[in-house]
């Protein structure tokens, strides 16, 4: 199946689509990837159309960071039914954000969730026996978003075309792996009946069967909060 999101955080509209994906993998141990520079966006509410197969709904990002840590939701409703509950909470390092828990509430399943031992070094799941190494600047499947955008507004200029940022990314279900976005450069966007110009769009290819690929597209406008994204 197929899943979309639209967001608007005022005074201009956004969009996101997401089709999320479940996949597991492994990375090994000292396989990690580098950190980079980040300055935080400030607290927002971005509100999304929610697209999954042919069902339409709406959705709603929280990002409110504090001086001791942050919190991170989304929610996505359709026909009055929750489609999509996550959740990160966590604090911040010198590599960004530092999630400590990431839970997924999605309609029809179990609440499963990440845990990020950083005193131990590693990541560990419910109902998964197995823990993975935990790498510098690790984030969940929702702070991504938050710390990506942190990346490009500590240094735009550096996010030309071809370039590639790396990081250790977790979700709920025994899955981590190191995601590889590269710059795919600025284009125009339409979103919930207005344009938002350049936005810088990343990309990030699956890299095997099932895997997650993944399109963003950041406002240089707004903190270079996600304007719109696609998960499939």
């Amino acid at each position: 199946p197929a899943a979309s999101v639209v967001a608007a955080h005022a005074p201009a509209a956004a969009q996101l689509e997401a089709l999320p994906v479940d996949a597991r993998s492994s990375m090994p141990v000292g396989d990690a990837p580098p950190t980079y520079a980040t300055r935080v966006p400030p607290p927002a509410t971005l509100r999304y159309e929610l697209r999954r197969g042919l069902v339409t709904g709406q959705g709603e990002l929280s990002w409110r960071p504090t001086s001791d840590g942050y919190e991170l939701q989304i929610e996505g409703v359709a026909f009055g039914l929750s489609l999509l509950g996550w959740g990160s909470q966590g604090r911040f390092d010198a590599a960004g954000l530092a999630p400590q828990r990431f839970v997924d509430r999605r309609r029809g399943r179990d609440l499963r969730a990440a845990n990020f031992q950083r005193d131990k070094g590693v990541i560990s799941w419910s109902g998964v026996t197995h823990e993975a190494p935990l790498a510098a600047g690790a984030q969940d499947r929702l702070s991504w978003m938050l710390q990506l955008a942190a990346i490009a507004e500590a240094d735009p200029a550096r996010l030309v075309a071809g370039e590639r940022v790396l990081m250790q990314v977790a979700g709920a279900r025994g899955d981590v792996d190191v995601w590889t976005f590269v710059v795919g450069g600025r284009e125009d966007v339409d979103v919930a009946g207005s344009r938002i110009e350049g936005a810088l769009v990343l990309r990030r290819a699956p890299r095997k069967p099932f895997d997650t690929g993944v399109e963003v597209w950041l406002d240089p406008t707004r903190h270079h909060l996600p304007a719109r994204l696609k998960l499939s």
